[in-house]
């Protein structure tokens, strides 16, 4: 289970369930379900977010009377399409990595020795092997397997942080209650 973040609050439990939902629904948030006054679960963010608050999660609330008033709690968790969309993304850019390298190093070798090979064909021209537009394509799948090399590290990056600081948004939200 995710980080319980908890405040009291010296409010009727009403009075605060209903401040939270005030602020939750001004803060752009859909209500998924709600048990007033005790629970209410929430989704933020976009699919597209790459940042703690912009990323897709579900939050959920609970809030429980006690003595000196109302103690709130809550965590935050990334949606599973944004985290699936995600993995997809590495998975596909890391399958392309892994073709460029394949054709830059089959253009490499066959260039050196003209053994025809998978990817011969490219530079070939009327059976003549064309070393400048060989070149051009081993410089372009070097180029490009870097990208995606540098996409896969950055998106691994925005996960790590987004998943590091994924309660601030709750945290925030709790912290706007009014006692």
């Amino acid at each position: 289970m995710p980080w319980l973040l908890q405040r009291t609050v010296s409010l009727e439990i009403d009075k605060v369930y209903a401040g939270l939902k005030t602020n939750l629904t001004e803060s752009g948030c859909k209500v998924i379900t709600e048990t007033p006054p005790k629970q209410i679960l929430i989704k933020q963010g976009s699919l597209w977010g790459v940042s703690p608050r912009s990323a897709k999660k579900t939050t959920e609330f609970n809030l429980v009377s006690v003595d000196s008033g109302t103690l709130v709690a809550g965590y935050s968790r990334l949606s599973s399409d944004w985290q699936n969309i995600t993995i997809v993304g590495c998975v596909l850019a890391a399958v392309l990595v892994g073709l460029c390298l394949w054709i830059t190093s089959d253009l490499n070798s066959f260039m050196v020795t003209q053994k025809p090979s998978s990817w011969s064909w490219i530079i070939t021209v009327n059976g003549n092997v064309d070393f400048q537009v060989g070149q051009a394509f081993v410089n372009l799948t070097k180029i490009l397997a870097v990208f995606l090399s540098v996409v896969i590290a950055l998106e691994i990056a925005i996960v790590v942080h987004v998943k590091g600081k994924i309660d601030g948004f709750t945290q925030n939200m709790l912290n706007s209650i009014s006692s």
